[in-house]
């Protein structure tokens, strides 16, 4: 069977700490490099970024300092990709295996109808430390993902899949028909998500100023287009490249961007209209702390690791986050 070619979107600004592994072990799989494009949306960096680009036969696309956004970035690279298959990608995603590009094109292949295909658990290894362990333990960037049920990766310890929509195991992978609702879709899109980039362009607002991964599936999936595929691997995500404190830092900006300055743009949010009773009671059960202990013991005792106990720490914290952010953005309407 011919494989089909492509494009690697990768969101870029000042990279250089993680972009030379993530661009190695692409340049290292076993599948056709030819039909390999790495396409970098790169913001103005000023560190080693655009050298290794070139060192790994990268196209950079510069963005202009005012539009500088990681989804903008990524969207353009999106755009002006000709791949058949577009990756998306972070800078600070490894792929684990040299054949991971031929495992999450099959699926693809297999099932025409197929809109995308992601992987079921983000990479887990005790080497890692502690922040990117307790992040493949569950699944999650965040607790809250996790808590509303739309998490984008499988618990360590999950070896079914819990989507809402019709499951089907097919071996080395499953098929999700998803239900067309958007508020039960899970936070999929990123971190090593390979899309059919035509069915994504020609059914989906994807633009650079809308291309948002998860927003762009929202919209395919409401225009008929529900078959996605789950492959029993898993990504690196090193989230923990810049330490605790910096992590939060990016948090408090993730969440500042995406549920209010640009709110009016996104189609999809982890807080959907319907999941408000549901965040009362996350916040409940981060302050509280007593059952994020407890699901971080029960975790603890199925693989033992004391990443699981990060869990109340991440809950409590992001908690903290989300709720100085919406007083600040409600206090700047009052005034």
């Amino acid at each position: 069977m011919t494989l089909p070619s492509i494009s690697v979107c990768i969101a870029t600004y000042n990279s250089g700490k993680t972009l030379n592994e993530c661009l190695k072990l692409i340049r290292s799989q076993d599948y056709p490099q030819g039909k390999i494009e790495i396409i970098l949306g790169d913001g103005g960096s000023i560190d080693e970024t655009l050298k290794i680009a070139k060192k790994y036969n990268a196209k950079v696309i510069k963005i202009p300092p005012k539009k500088q956004h990681a989804e903008y970035n990524r969207g353009v690279a999106f755009n002006m990709a000709k791949g058949e298959f577009a990756l998306i990608l972070d800078h600070d995603n490894f792929l684990p295996s040299k054949n991971w590009l031929t495992e999450m094109v099959e699926p693809l292949q297999d099932n025409p109808k197929m809109v995308a295909a992601t992987t079921q658990y983000y990479h887990y290894s005790k080497k890692d430390k502690i922040l990117d362990r307790y992040f493949a333990l569950f699944g999650t960037s965040e607790p809250l993902p996790y808590f509303l049920k739309k998490a984008d990766r499988s618990k360590q310890t999950d070896r079914d899949l819990r989507f809402a929509g019709e499951i089907v195991d097919r071996g080395k992978y499953y098929i999700v028909h998803f239900l067309r609702k958007p508020e039960t879709f899970p936070s999929i899109g990123s971190n090593g998500t390979l899309m059919r980039r035509r069915l994504v362009l020609d059914n989906a607002q994807a633009d650079p100023d809308h291309h948002y991964p998860i927003d762009v599936l929202v919209d395919v999936l409401l225009k008929g287009h529900s078959e996605f595929g789950i492959v029993k691997n898993s990504i690196i995500h090193l989230t923990h490249s810049r330490g605790f404190i910096e992590f939060m830092k990016r948090r408090k900006r993730f969440v500042e961007q995406y549920h209010f300055e640009e709110k009016r743009k996104r189609r999809w949010s982890v807080v959907m209209p319907s999941d408000k009773p549901k965040v009362f009671l996350y916040i409940l059960y981060s302050l509280t702390v007593v059952l994020p202990i407890i699901e971080a013991i029960n975790g603890y005792r199925k693989i033992p690791d004391i990443a699981w106990f990060f869990h109340p720490i991440m809950c409590f914290t992001t908690t903290l986050i989300y709720g100085y952010v919406t007083i600040k953005f409600a206090l700047k309407r009052w005034m």
